[in-house]
């Protein structure tokens, strides 16, 4: 009969476990924002080894502001054209996929075809879930900060 052993719980995992927390404490002390982006963040940057880490998370920044920058031009000429979903739904479909093409090629125009996924992610989760928001520019920057949270977080639980 075969013995089986339970694995031991890993450094990675306690390390994952400390970034969750830490990003709440973040999130409690900001009273802003949406910690799930900034544990995503911190999660992706937990790796075995720092040098991993730092790369992950230079992917994760750069995409971050090229998902963000496109987020906040597509809600402003959507506010400006009064574009509005539930009217305009095939063309406002073909504008967003059109704009995933426009990051993928930025990302790789910028040499930094690694963060072409974050790209369209940060720019995806602005402008499908919130596209109606009454201030684009606040959503954006708490997108953009919450990762930016979760990344020195990961990166420093990492190092650490």
């Amino acid at each position: 009969m075969k013995k089986y052993s339970i694995p031991p719980v890993g450094l990675r995992i306690v390390k994952s476990t400390a970034a969750v927390f830490l990003c709440y404490v973040v999130h409690f002390m900001r009273k802003d924002g949406i910690v799930f982006y900034s544990i995503l963040a911190a999660l992706w940057c937990i790796q075995v080894y720092v040098s991993t880490s730092k790369a992950n998370a230079r992917q994760r920044f750069i995409g971050t502001c090229v998902g963000a920058v496109y987020g906040l031009v597509y809600l402003l000429m959507r506010r400006e054209t009064h574009l509005m979903l539930d009217t305009y739904e095939v063309l406002d479909a073909a504008i967003l996929s059109f704009m995933v093409g426009m990051i993928l090629y930025t990302t790789v125009l910028l040499k930094k075809k690694k963060a072409s996924y974050f790209s369209c992610v940060v720019f995806l989760s602005i402008v499908v879930n919130h596209a109606s928001d009454a201030n684009p520019y606040l959503f954006v920057w708490n997108r953009f900060l919450d990762t930016v949270i979760g990344i020195v977080i990961g990166v420093w639980v990492n190092t650490l």
